[in-house]
């Protein structure tokens, strides 16, 4: 019997060391994290840097600028979540950033130091911007609500066209409420009828499928992300595909010939910054997209990019349940 009682103790000091040394399933689950957090982050900067010839590429083949717009878009939201990643994943749990096993500890700290400062630096630059880009918005909207009532007596209306009586081009909407198409009667003397009804139809489209809206959230971007080619780059990016877009809208109901002529006699008309005109992005794509692309019937495919915005909004929010389930999963005792 007394022999027994050291072998018990021995097997207990030996159970204890194999238990303490011996592999642990949490330990391999962070170890898991940290892998899918790196391969994200990594593969969503290789995203933000080579996406942007991409998208040139396809406005170069003629692929449709409303399914370019929603690429853009998914592009960017994976892009911003691999960003967020670390920094998210560490405020979830911070076992993580202790108890990396295959990589040194100071790589999960300095990739959530780095995520966060990233996030900070976004949320401010881009909210600056919103905030600036709002305010001119809102004071041109403003001027202009205040013209129609002295030319016309009545307050603007959303669906009616805003007629400047000046003798020089111009044609653009405004976003606000309500929404306005401003156009002078200069067009009139320039252009032929059915040139400035297709002009009405390119401005109507930027409205209709919330152009300013893409292009204010570009804007943002690349204030607050700079530092990475497709956010950087998303304010000329959106903008020209904002006006394919539109083109390729009003191409279908009045035909290439009319917006061709409209787009070569406005291509210099000046219109505030605020808004989306005729004469906004290069001139030469367009007219090169209109003579390459056929616009026959009145077919209304790609009709607006509001359900593809949806169902982008529906799979962010997805993705970002999914990896916060996932970083939540990988450090479950």
């Amino acid at each position: 019997m007394a022999s027994r009682v050291p072998l018990a103790g021995v097997n207990a000091r030996t159970a204890s060391l194999r238990c303490h040394h011996g592999p642990h399933p949490g330990n391999d689950r962070t170890v898991s994290a940290v892998t899918s957090v790196v391969v994200w982050t990594a593969g969503g900067l290789l995203i933000g840097l080579l996406s942007p010839p991409l998208l040139r590429l396809g406005m170069r083949r003629g692929v449709d600028a409303g399914v370019l717009l929603i690429t853009w878009a998914n592009l960017v939201s994976l892009t911003v979540i691999a960003i967020a990643l670390p920094a998210v994943s560490g405020l979830i749990h911070g076992c993580w950033l202790a108890l990396g096993v295959e990589m040194p500890w100071w790589v999960g700290v300095l990739m959530g130091l780095l995520s966060g400062a990233a996030v900070v630096i976004a949320i401010i630059g881009g909210g600056w911007q919103i905030a600036g880009v709002t305010r001119h918005r809102r004071r041109v909207h403003a001027r202009h609500t205040e013209l129609a009532w002295l030319l016309t007596g009545t307050a603007p209306q959303a669906g009616r066209v805003l007629w400047l009586p000046t003798s020089e081009p111009h044609a653009y909407s405004l976003t606000g409420s309500p929404p306005l198409v401003v156009m002078s009667r200069g067009l009139r003397d320039c252009l032929d009828q059915a040139a400035v009804r297709a002009i009405r139809s390119h401005e109507d489209a930027h409205l209709q499928r919330r152009h300013h809206w893409f292009i204010a959230v570009a804007q943002a971007l690349s204030a607050g992300i700079a530092w990475l080619p497709l956010t950087r780059q998303s304010p000329a990016l959106v903008r020209m595909l904002i006006e394919l877009d539109a083109d390729a809208h009003a191409a279908r109901i009045h035909g290439h010939r009319p917006l061709r002529r409209a787009i070569q006699t406005l291509r210099y008309a000046p219109a505030p910054a605020v808004s989306l005109g005729i004469a906004s992005g290069s001139a030469q794509l367009r007219l090169e997209r209109l003579s390459a692309t056929s616009f026959s019937g009145t077919s209304h495919g790609s009709r607006s990019v509001v359900p593809g915005t949806a169902l982008l909004a529906a799979t962010v929010i997805v993705s970002v349940a999914l990896a916060l389930g996932a970083g939540l999963a990988s450090c479950a005792p």
